[in-house]
């Protein structure tokens, strides 16, 4: 690639023009994806296309499923009186959620599945240890619940939601040993989760997908700038290290993309040798890392990329700030759940908020181009670093 090669704010505001938005799974998500393999190609990589099939929407349809299950459980057992139908049915729709959660390739849910597919460079030379640079490239739907007048309170919404859940199994278990009170806790739930299930439909009905400039183009177009500066100046990245990049489909479909890849391959990549550093939603605030993953099963980071986080916010030119989780996954979780060191970076402001988080503001006119040009160079020493420095054993 020639010295004047766009920088990421260049690579973003392309990657904007190229279509509306990139649905999961729709034919836009499949145009970003021919365009992600030719600007690879251009750079002088050898690249690989790697189809999946994936559900949509996850974010809305998986709880509706969960909630459907809790209400035809919850009817079941008010109208029967007998709580171990009910309770096989509940511990489906549970079961669905926990695998989901998991960051395991297992899909329970019952919902159709679309045609999806992840770009990403294929080895170029035998080295000891491989470094791959993540980032998804579809995006999600806005709905009313990510408006930013409410996107705040989401965390509590879902707890309130969730909570219809576990009043349902209260009142199963009150039913199994015959308490009297168990009808009233059961008509709570059932009430619960057919308001929760009724708020999910609309959101889904009511939702649009969002051009993703923040979420996540700013995330792709830095990864497309680390893979034309290390096609460029492989020399001055360690040698015995082998940075790869892979772009991911269907993310906001529960990591379907980052499951499919190790799915297929993770038994030919050694956890010991292998890290990921996902970079998502990088368009505005500050750098901020994740010292974990996981809403149900926590996963740490990966020590060592930890550590070099954790050294580099101390003397970056920039704030640098390290927050716990996010209240969804990123696909950091995916690899760490196998044993894998893997690390999310993302751009939010002190208290934890994302820019245009899954709203229809999220546009290439409000991307902060300092913020991104800043991080090129934040990410290409972070990189260098996380290749030169062997797995702790």
């Amino acid at each position: 690639m020639a010295e004047d090669s766009p920088d990421s704010v260049d690579l973003l505001h392309e990657l904007s023009q190229v279509a509306a938005h990139r649905g999961m799974g729709t034919p836009n998500e499949r145009i970003a994806a021919q365009w992600l393999g030719s600007k690879l190609r251009a750079m002088g990589y050898e690249v690989a296309e790697q189809p999946f099939r994936a559900t949509r929407d996850n974010l809305y349809l998986l709880p509706v499923q969960l909630f459907v299950c809790a209400i035809a459980a919850v009817s079941i057992a008010l109208a029967t009186a007998r709580w171990w139908p009910a309770a096989v049915l509940l511990a489906y729709g549970i079961a669905m959620l926990v695998a989901e959660t998991s960051g395991h390739a297992i899909d329970l849910t019952a919902m159709p599945r679309f045609p999806s597919q992840n770009v990403l460079t294929k080895p170029m030379r035998r080295a000891d240890r491989t470094v791959f640079v993540t980032a998804h490239y579809d995006t999600q739907r806005g709905s009313f619940l990510f408006h930013p007048k409410f996107v705040d309170r989401l965390p509590l919404f879902f707890n309130v939601c969730y909570a219809g859940v576990f009043v349902a199994i209260a009142g199963m278990a009150l039913q199994a040993a015959r308490f009297a009170a168990a009808g009233y806790v059961l008509w709570t739930a059932l009430i619960l989760c057919a308001c929760a299930c009724a708020v999910y439909l609309a959101a889904e009905i009511g939702g649009r997908y969002t051009p993703g400039a923040n979420d996540n183009g700013a995330g792709v177009a830095l990864a497309l700038w680390l893979a034309s500066e290390y096609g460029r100046r492989t020399g001055e990245f360690p040698p015995d290290c082998e940075l790869r990049f892979l772009f991911t489909g269907s993310e906001e479909a529960g990591c379907r993309g980052m499951k499919a890849f190790l799915n297929s391959g993770a038994g030919q990549l050694d956890p010991r040798r292998t890290r990921f550093v996902n970079l998502d939603n990088l368009g505005t605030g500050m750098v901020t890392f994740l010292s974990g993953e996981g809403m149900l099963f926590y996963r740490r980071a990966g020590a060592t990329l930890l550590h070099i986080a954790r050294a580099m916010r101390e003397t970056a030119a920039r704030p640098v700030q390290e927050q716990a989780n996010l209240l969804l996954p990123t696909d950091a979780l995916p690899p760490a759940a196998l044993g894998f060191e893997a690390i999310s970076f993302l751009g939010k402001d002190a208290p934890g908020r994302m820019g245009n988080y899954h709203w229809h503001t999220d546009t290439f006119a409000n991307v902060d181009a300092a913020f991104l040009r800043f991080q090129q160079q934040f990410f290409v020493e972070f990189v260098k670093r996380a290749m030169a420095v062997d797995s702790p054993s």
